[in-house]
């Protein structure tokens, strides 16, 4: 019995199905197009294998909270001030699928350390082509590093969720071939984050790092808080002037984002329920923005306060057990994991340490609707729910 149940097989279905799943992972890396195809076929491909095989679909924690969202989804978007723009966007509410698929594909500790190698060599790739276009382009400030997605906030997003797996893999997995294949993938990743000077990602991989450390080694949390200083102290040029503007209350980034803010608690007051709908915001911004607000914008930069003003309570209720689920699913029995170390426990740690970030990140963007981080995100759950039985496999 493995996280799945009954082991599938399939024969050559399963071995193209499997195939197609590492397909999947590597373009995790990539664009949206290639997600979308790639998903589908894998998706495709594995509801075939179960099907033959009369294997039940994986049971996770998240595949209530999934149908919850799906459904406030749905509500919202029936009472959306735009119902026409709002429908088409509960698509969004199959993504949960992905754990369910994830964890079926990574049943067993050798499909999992595959499928984890394949992602994080992709992103040791991409980070690599994305310094190089910097550089190319004049290792500046307005050059700031895209990788294969094109646009420097996504790309700083989907490193900052393969960063803590290959920070905690290297610190947890004992194998030399591991260890330092890992942590060539971190630092690679970690050198890119750094030039596409976002903030918000910075602080997410401050959190990452006092996640991880917290989990192997508290005195740790000492080392990483005076690394953070000397960056203040001693960062240059535009590095500098971006990490001290986190704090400037007069940096036109940090005032513009306070007015998105405001604009999204007049929407939540004025629809508290179901609130406005998942429609695209820029109109509706025009119409509640406070007067001095300059910057045209068609989300609000904050998770809590996007989906407060586009969904309500009905939104924030939701959204909260789908994360709640999230974290379950990366935590159930991580403590033993956690004292014997391990790859599991490297994977299963660093998947909480990414949700701790993107969930801090969120707090200055709208990164839970970017579909290019999704994807990555709910993989990232599944992995880390079949890895709790990664062990055993070993054994």
């Amino acid at each position: 019995m493995s996280a799945a149940g009954p082991r599938a097989d399939g024969g050559a279905l399963g071995r193209a199905a499997a195939a197609s799943f590492l397909l999947f992972m590597v373009v995790l890396a990539g664009s949206i197009a290639p997600m979308g195809i790639a998903t589908a076929l894998c998706a495709a491909l594995t509801l075939a294998v179960l099907v033959r095989t009369r294997t039940p679909w994986p049971a996770t924690p998240v595949n209530w909270p999934g149908v919850a969202w799906f459904a406030a989804l749905l509500v919202v978007s029936l009472f959306a001030l735009d119902r026409a723009a709002s429908l088409p966007r509960i698509t969004q509410g199959l993504f949960p699928l992905l754990v369910g698929m994830a964890a079926f594909h990574a049943r067993d500790r050798r499909a999992g350390e595959r499928a984890v190698a394949t992602w994080l060599a992709a992103f040791a790739l991409v980070s690599v082509i994305g310094l190089g276009i910097w550089v190319a382009k004049g290792a500046s400030f307005d050059a700031r590093a895209r990788g294969l997605v094109g646009h420097y906030m996504t790309f700083a997003g989907q490193l900052t969720l393969a960063l803590p797996v290959a920070i905690a893999v290297a610190v947890c997995d004992r194998r030399p071939r591991w260890r330092w294949g890992a942590a060539a993938t971190a630092v690679l990743a970690a050198t890119a984050l750094a030039v596409t000077f976002t903030r918000s990602a910075w602080i997410a991989l401050f959190v990452e790092g006092a996640v991880i450390a917290a989990g192997v080694w508290p005195v740790a949390l000492l080392v990483l808080l005076g690394l953070a200083v000397a960056a203040f102290a001693f960062a240059q040029g535009a590095f500098r002037a971006r990490l001290w503007s986190i704090f400037d209350p007069h940096s036109v980034w940090n005032q513009q984002r306070v007015y998105m803010w405001e604009a999204g608690v007049r929407m939540f007051r004025a629809h508290p329920l179901t609130g406005v709908g998942l429609q695209d915001l820029h109109a509706l911004y025009a119409r509640y923005k406070p007067p001095q607000a300059t910057e045209p914008a068609g989300h609000l930069h904050d998770v809590f306060v996007q989906i407060a003003a586009q969904m309500g309570v009905v939104g924030l209720a939701a959204f909260a057990w789908l994360y709640g689920s999230f974290v379950r699913a990366a935590t159930a029995g991580l403590r033993p994991q956690l004292r014997a170390r391990g790859f599991a426990a490297g994977v299963r740690l660093g998947a909480l340490a990414a949700l701790a970030g993107f969930l801090v990140a969120g707090l200055f963007e709208w990164n839970f609707g970017d579909e290019e981080l999704l994807y990555s995100l709910y993989t990232i759950v599944g992995l880390a729910w079949a890895a709790r039985a990664w062990d055993r496999d070993a054994s």
